[in-house]
C-alpha cells in the first residue's frame, strides 16, 4: 500500500480546499493563456473542481484509487491514472500545470518537472509547497522532533526547487509566500498552527503524511504530551498567543514559472 493510499481513506472529508489557497492559485494562473489544466496530484480533486468550477478544462493526474474513488464527477475534469514521471498525455495537452503539495512525493523531481513542461507545452507550472527550512522553528515538532528530518529530508529546499524550474522552464520561477489563514479548512501539517486540538482528533492526523510515517511510540507520546500541556496551561503559556493571529506565516510557499 502506498503512503497515499494509507491516508487517503478519508482524504475528502478532512482536505478540503481552502478558499484562500484557491484564490491565490487562479490569480497566479490569469498570467496563463491555456484553458486546460492539469492538476498532477491531484487527489480527490478540491482544487481541480474549484479550477472547473470556473471554467477550465481539467486533467486530473492521481496515482492511487482510493483517492480518485472519493472524486466528486464534474464534466470539466477528465481522470489519469498515473505518476508525474510518466504521465500518459500528449504533448503540448494543457496550457498550465499545478501541483498542490505533491511535489515532494514525486520519486524523480527532475524527471517529472520535463514530463509535467512536455505535456504543457513549455506553459506555466505552479507548484505550492513547503519551505523546509521553516520546520524547526514550528512548535508542532516539540511534540513529535521527527517531523524535522522528516520534512527537511522530504521537501525540495525552496532555492533548489526554484534552480530545477527555472532549469527545465528556461522561465525565470517566482515566490509567493502564503501565510496560513486561523480557519484553514485544508487540514494539511500546519493546519492546527494556532488551534492545537486539532491535532486530537484521529480523523485529521489520518490525511496528513507526516503523522502517516511517524513510529506509534513517538506518536502515543507526543500526544500524550500536548494534551497534558493543553489541560495544564503549558501550551497557552507558551504558545498562546497564536491564537489571537489571523494568519501566521508556517513556510508554506507558492513556486512558479512566470
Amino acid at each position: 500500500m502506498t503512503l497515499y493510499d494509507a491516508i487517503g481513506r478519508n482524504y475528502s472529508q478532512t482536505r478540503k480546499r481552502d478558499p484562500r489557497i484557491a484564490v491565490n492559485l487562479l490569480e497566479i494562473l490569469q498570467s496563463s493563456q491555456g484553458s486546460t489544466i492539469v492538476d498532477i496530484g491531484a487527489g480527490t480533486g478540491s482544487y481541480a473542481t474549484f479550477l472547473a468550477e470556473h471554467g477550465y478544462r481539467v486533467i486530473a493526474v492521481e496515482p492511487s484509487s482510493i483517492m480518485r474513488e472519493q472524486a466528486i464527477a464534474h464534466p470539466a475534469i477528465q481522470w489519469v491514472d498515473a505518476r508525474a514521471e510518466n504521465l500518459p498525455l500528449p504533448s503540448s495537452s494543457a496550457g498550465a500545470a499545478i501541483i498542490m503539495l505533491a511535489f515532494h512525493h514525486f520519486q524523480d523531481y527532475s524527471k517529472a518537472l520535463e514530463e509535467i513542461n512536455r505535456v504543457t507545452g513549455n506553459g506555466q507550472i505552479i507548484v505550492f509547497t513547503y519551505d523546509p527550512s521553516a520546520i524547526a522553528d514550528f512548535w508542532l515538532t516539540k511534540y513529535f522532533p521527527s517531523f524535522t528530518e522528516d520534512v527537511r529530508s522530504t521537501f525540495l529546499p525552496i532555492s533548489n526547487l526554484v534552480s530545477e524550474l527555472e532549469a527545465v522552464t528556461g522561465k525565470t520561477a517566482k515566490i509567493t509566500d502564503f501565510p496560513l489563514p486561523y480557519d484553514l479548512s485544508d487540514s494539511f501539517a500546519a493546519v492546527g498552527w494556532g488551534r492545537p486540538e486539532v491535532y486530537l482528533n484521529s480523523k485529521i492526523r489520518n490525511g496528513i503524511s507526516s503523522f502517516a510515517k511517524l513510529e506509534a511510540t513517538e506518536l502515543d507520546r507526543g500526544l500524550s504530551c500536548l494534551k497534558e500541556d493543553l489541560e495544564s496551561g503549558v501550551w497557552e503559556r507558551e504558545f498562546g498567543y497564536l491564537r489571537k493571529q489571523q494568519q501566521y506565516d508556517v513556510g508554506y510557499r507558492f513556486v512558479y514559472s512566470s
